[in-house]
């Protein structure tokens, strides 16, 4: 792994962004989140810091800064699209926990805000400002990045949780959300790069006749905020052996994979990182490595990268996958595809999420 806390610096001087200003902010970086007509998301916001922004983004202020970074419409399903952003700063006080549905689909008459929140601290209501960040971009996928002004990086003054629900079947799962100060060596602020899950990462495959399996795919970088859109790109594969393969439940070494690339946020079947003959042969499931790592266009090739102190953008190109870092958030999703498991009948729908951790 790099030496985060020197190079984010050095990347940020590499590409003429200051340093400081990338750190000038505590935040929590939630790295995926839903919205559509039988799906939300809904995130819990914890702010314990005196030192928020104005309205205006200043300072001695009683307001954090979201930032809703997401693909809406056709554009949801498409690995490969660009994140468009849409950010607010909205009213928060001391010890305050903010709990939102991001589609607006409940609270719909509160801004979003759940759980008879009282407004007298925090005074969100007075304010006429709409928490839910995805009611008009749905159905979209993205994530949610929230900061406030305080740079002292030896405590964590943002934290927060978020459970992706699927009202209509009533299955949902969470995670916790991250906080770049949470993690050792590295510069806080907006760098998140740490926050990648470990490459390479095992993982359990599920019969594909009966369970769907899925990994959501967040890229992360120095700065998980820039300005108006994102276009990190990370790519994830099967590599298990050194050759593209995978293990069926027999211990037999079966080969034929397929990368997939993501930019900003999107979602991977696993069947779809398996050639045909390769999903026919593992029908019943099995394990695999899976990496994850950022990639970087090399004359009209994106080959895998490396961060870099020197690099314009901050990534090189490397040599190949085992000379990159960790690159991207990954969550590993199964759900079942009927009323079974094993074969054998259940009352309802199995729904489950794993956040694959960082090394």
């Amino acid at each position: 792994m790099f030496a985060k806390n020197t190079l984010a610096s050095a990347v940020a001087a590499a590409i003429g962004v200051s340093a400081v200003g990338i750190a000038q902010a505590d935040s929590v970086f939630f790295p995926y989140a839903a919205v559509s007509d039988s799906v939300t998301t809904v995130v819990s916001v914890i702010n314990r810091a005196t030192d928020n922004w104005d309205q205006a983004g200043g300072s001695n202020g009683s307001h954090l800064h979201y930032r809703y970074y997401y693909k809406s419409g056709d554009a949801a399903e498409d690995q490969l699209a660009i994140c468009e952003e849409y950010n607010e700063f909205l009213p928060t006080s001391v010890n305050d926990i903010q709990t939102i549905d991001l589609g607006g689909v409940f609270g719909a008459d509160t801004a979003g805000v759940l759980f008879n929140d009282p407004s007298i601290n925090n005074q969100w209501q007075q304010s006429g400002r709409d928490y839910a960040f995805g009611r008009n971009v749905a159905p979209s996928r993205g994530y949610l990045y929230v900061d406030n002004r305080d740079d002292n990086e030896d405590r964590n003054t943002l934290s927060g949780e978020a459970f992706v629900f699927e009202f209509g079947s009533g299955a949902a799962w969470g995670y916790q959300a991250h906080n770049a100060n949470g993690f050792e060596d590295t510069g806080g602020g907006s760098d998140y790069r740490a926050a990648a899950s470990e490459s390479p990462s095992n993982v359990a495959i599920m019969p594909f006749n009966e369970i769907t399996t899925a990994f959501f795919v967040t890229p992360v970088d120095f700065d998980q905020a820039p300005d108006f859109q994102n276009n990190y790109r990370a790519r994830v594969e099967f590599v298990t052996s050194g050759r593209g393969d995978l293990y069926d439940r027999d211990e037999n070494l079966i080969s034929g994979t397929l990368p997939q690339d993501v930019v900003c946020v999107g979602r991977v079947d696993a069947a779809d990182m398996l050639s045909d003959g390769t999903r026919a042969r593992l029908i019943d499931g099995g394990w695999g490595s899976i990496w994850n790592y950022r990639v970087t266009d090399v004359n009209g090739t994106w080959t895998p990268a490396a961060y870099s102190s020197t690099a314009s953008g901050g990534l090189e190109a490397a040599a190949n996958r085992n000379a990159t870092d960790d690159g991207a958030v990954v969550i590993k999703l199964e759900y079942n595809l009927g009323g079974t498991i094993n074969g054998e009948s259940v009352g309802g729908v199995y729904n489950n999420a794993i956040m694959l951790a960082p090394e």
